[in-house]
């Protein structure tokens, strides 16, 4: 049985995995959930005032802090900071490790395999499917930067676990049973191609999440060939080129124009 999940579901995730809630008006009206994934050296906070300006009807909206914190020397100097627990400013990313790509900054993905434990195992799992009766095609991702890139590299490394699973059985000739493990949308905004995509075996099923990649005109957020590599491991990929002064700026959407191709998104999945 499906129920709206209360706070004190999300105790058991401790300090390991910190999430900030909005529910809809009234809460009894979910049915659906979205979870926020902020960008390389932001938090939680940001995101969980994003979802509740865009109020999404009949959607309770979960912005989940990365796992890491990011050292204070690799915090730009102008970047705002984030109060957390009374233990000063601190800035979170999603990845294994900090690395360097060959432009001498960050890398946008260096390996999600915490991350993926912590929210598909703890959260989604442990939290919205045993605890509370939902399902993976329930939810919706919604991701900036490094957290976009997290948030596709999650529905590719759940859609082949589930294809490993159902593989296995069928050598064992277990039952096959029916697993839903696509989830329900992902809105990405200045992602990058996560290795999980590109590393991923030829004969890896494909997700059937369906993914709206979003990014300034002109940048590799939105390029023909970020499309081609996503295209390899989710069927159904859209874009949304916003028009920016700079192909390089491709920060959170300013106004209707850059926010009107998400929420039609949104609109057309909870459709669904």
């Amino acid at each position: 049985m499906t129920r709206v999940p209360t706070e004190a579901d999300f105790q058991s995730l401790g300090s390991d995995l910190a999430v900030s809630l909005h529910f809809p008006d009234p809460p009894a009206s979910t049915t659906a959930i979205l979870l926020l994934f902020h960008g390389l050296g932001d938090a939680d906070s940001p995101f969980a005032a994003f979802a509740r300006a865009v109020n999404l009807p009949g959607v309770m909206c979960i912005a989940v802090r990365g796992p890491s914190v990011l050292p204070p020397s690799l915090v730009a100097d102008d970047v705002d900071t984030v109060t957390s627990f009374g233990q000063g400013p601190q800035h979170f990313h999603w990845g294994d490790d900090l690395r360097l790509d060959g432009a001498g900054q960050l890398d946008e993905d260096p390996g999600f395999d915490r991350a993926v434990q912590l929210v598909d195992g703890r959260l989604i799992q442990g939290v919205l499917i045993e605890k509370c009766g939902w399902r993976y095609d329930d939810v919706l991702l919604f991701g900036f930067g490094q957290g976009g890139t997290f948030a596709i590299a999650l529905a590719a490394r759940v859609a082949v676990r589930a294809g490993m699973r159902a593989a296995t059985r069928m050598a064992t000739e277990q039952p096959l049973h029916k697993t839903v493990a696509d989830f329900k949308g992902i809105v990405a905004i200045g992602q990058a191609v996560p290795s999980a995509v590109t590393g991923a075996p030829t004969a890896a099923p494909r997700s059937a999440t369906p993914l709206l990649v979003c990014g300034a005109a002109g940048s590799e957020a939105v390029s023909v060939e970020t499309l081609e590599l996503l295209g390899q491991r989710l069927t159904s990929v859209e874009i949304a080129a916003w028009k920016r002064a700079s192909k390089e700026d491709n920060g959170m959407p300013r106004n209707r124009a850059e926010m009107l191709p998400i929420m039609q998104f949104f609109a057309k999945r909870l459709q669904r």
